[in-house]
């Protein structure tokens, strides 16, 4: 995936979570340029804050004056757990099948010995 887009560079990190947290670089771009909320940080990091789709997302950033374009760190969405991997998943699932069975009987023979 392209590090660039318009005027934002990204690090491997805030590509990485925006990916897993499923951000498009249009909305983190929307943030960081149109801000509901705009905090300087410690150094030259700045946090930003926007409502896009109603997602609530969060991007740190430091300005690069030399280039003239954002190094994005970081994204998440505030409120949202990430999303787990396919892998992990796919491996989980026939133990939730199992738990759910176990609770469908064991409620079903509580409820027949009333």
């Amino acid at each position: 995936m392209d590090k660039k887009y318009k005027n934002l560079v990204f690090t491997d990190h805030a590509l990485d979570r925006s990916s897993s947290r499923t951000v498009n670089r249009d909305a983190i771009w929307e943030t960081v340029n149109h801000p509901g909320q705009k905090y300087r940080e410690a150094g030259e990091t700045t946090k930003f804050i926007k409502t896009v789709g109603g997602r609530k997302i969060h991007v740190v950033a430091n300005y690069l004056k030399n280039e003239r374009q954002w190094l994005v760190i970081s994204v998440w969405v505030r409120g949202e757990n990430d999303q787990l991997p396919l892998l992990w998943q796919l491996l989980t699932l026939p133990f939730k099948i199992v738990f759910w069975l176990g609770s469908w009987v064991f409620g079903t023979l509580r409820k027949s010995r009333k």
